[in-house]
């Protein structure tokens, strides 16, 4: 696991690029938003990087350019659970709220891959927030979806059962592999909804069982669509 304490060397930006890749911002962009993105600089980070923890206060805002970023919340015994993934177009709900109110991350951040981003410094961020009424309408309107994302969340660790929960994550997995075997981890697995790696390999053996899926060293193959289907039915109510 990197940090980032040794700072990344700096690049000019193309502001048309940027906005290339946030559609929703280049609608609100006003001549005080492009004069904020004209003097940021571009920042790129290595797989695996972690870009931001508990301990520290955001002085620079990102907006991501290539690869995706993982939000998670760690407890004192080392579990973690994902809160969500900033991807380019998205803007990181938890990094707003450090630089707004200047009190320390609540969680932390990590690189998936390697990523590119132009950082802004929070003397040019605030002034935008204060100056730019699209800029500033671009970032209510993302915290507001951020918002619904978090909830969401919430709900499925209050009121959903594990199994169900690792089901519908595995079928959002295989949904985005068009079927093709999973090359994941049960501790991998285990850190995105904040169990042990020992729960979740129960809980696979049980649906390997069931003849839903067929499981691997590193890796789990999708035996049944239909099976795995059923449990994101009951988690919806179906």
């Amino acid at each position: 696991m990197q940090s980032i304490i040794k700072q990344p060397e700096y690049q000019r930006v193309d502001v048309e690029a940027i906005l290339s890749r946030y559609p929703d911002l280049a609608g609100y962009a006003d001549d005080q938003c492009r004069a904020m993105l004209a003097k940021a600089s571009i920042v790129t980070f290595p797989d695996k990087c972690l870009l931001f923890s508990e301990s520290h206060v955001c002085q620079n805002f990102m907006l991501l350019l290539d690869g995706t970023v993982r939000v998670f919340k760690q407890s004192e015994e080392g579990r973690e659970v994902t809160i969500y993934r900033v991807s380019p177009g998205e803007l990181c709900m938890l990094s707003l709220n450090s630089m707004m109110s200047q009190n320390p991350y609540p969680a932390s951040a990590m690189s998936e891959g390697d990523i590119t981003a132009i950082s802004i410094s929070s003397c040019e961020f605030n002034q935008a927030i204060r100056e730019s009424d699209g800029f500033r309408s671009f970032v209510l309107t993302s915290l507001t979806q951020r918002l619904s994302d978090v909830i969401s969340l919430v709900t499925d660790i209050t009121f959903h059962r594990l199994d169900i929960r690792l089901a519908c994550l595995l079928g959002h997995l295989f949904e985005r592999s068009q079927g093709s075997s999973l090359d994941i981890t049960h501790a991998e697995l285990a850190r995105e909804l904040g169990t042990t790696r020992e729960v979740i390999s129960r809980i696979l053996k049980e649906f390997e069982l069931q003849k839903c899926i067929r499981l691997g060293r590193g890796h789990i193959h999708l035996s049944s669509p239909e099976g795995m289907a059923w449990f994101v039915n009951e988690r919806n109510g179906g």
